[in-house]
């Protein structure tokens, strides 16, 4: 019996020790970015991003909103399969005088990283669920679901992009983006990135969103960010920074 139970031990130590020596490369972050990574995190892996998010409307319509701390908590609990559990956290903003403040909605979901790793053209279907832990005012009171499409493709220019539908209320949105990843000098890099958003029965909004990102080790990456309004729904500018962590 003692035999038996010193080779399960032995057994899962060399697992431990085979995952722990894997070379899977610097971290991949899906923040600050709207568009998510197509790659998972290896099996036994998490992930926690975070970061604060600054929006402001400017003119008769002027807004400002404070959202903190956006967290994302990322686990690869299966070979190309990674669970995520979402959180904007607590918001303070203020339209026309008027101020709403309080904790948004969660959501849970699993990405399923479709190909091989280094790829040129890498791709990751998505399935999500938006939890309704929110204050009133500003949750859906619903389980409102979410399914996604992630994809990069690297050639002469880093391209990357997202197609995202969501549905709330029994209306419908659909989101999409594009963008470019720029190589810096060392362990900087940047991104520029459209964004569009086609809520059902409203008008569009169409913002650029931009970052620079530094790699501190290969496990540890801080940015800052932000978005310029291209029409008059969005925006007129919003401004964040963030860290994300692999452990």
């Amino acid at each position: 019996m003692l035999k038996s139970i010193l080779a399960i031990v032995l057994v899962q130590l060399g697992s431990a020790t085979t995952l722990l020596a894997q070379d899977i490369g610097p971290i991949n972050t899906e923040r600050p970015s709207f568009s998510s990574s197509p790659l998972a995190l290896p099996r036994g892996y998490w992930q926690i991003e975070a970061g604060y998010d600054y929006a402001r409307t400017l003119g008769s319509n002027s807004a400002k909103e404070h959202t903190l701390p956006n967290t994302l908590l990322r686990h690869g609990f299966y070979p190309r399969f990674e669970l995520q559990l979402n959180w904007s956290g607590y918001t303070w903003s203020k339209s026309s005088g008027s101020e709403t403040n309080g904790v948004k909605d969660a959501s849970l979901g699993v990405k399923w990283q479709l190909s091989e790793d280094g790829t040129r053209f890498e791709a990751a279907f998505f399935a999500g669920l938006s939890l309704p832990v929110g204050d009133s005012k500003l949750s859906s009171d619903d389980y409102d679901p979410e399914l996604a499409i992630f994809w990069t493709y690297s050639g002469g220019l880093d391209w990357f992009g997202t197609a995202k539908l969501t549905e709330s209320g029994k209306q419908y949105k659909l989101q999409n983006a594009v963008g470019i990843n720029f190589s810096l000098a060392g362990s900087t890099g940047a991104f520029l990135e459209y964004e569009g958003s086609y809520p059902e029965g409203q008008g569009p909004t169409h913002e650029l969103n931009y970052g620079v990102t530094w790699l501190l080790s290969e496990d540890l990456q801080l940015d800052v960010n932000g978005s310029l309004g291209l029409n008059s729904r969005a925006s007129d500018y919003g401004l964040g920074a963030g860290i994300a962590y692999r452990f």
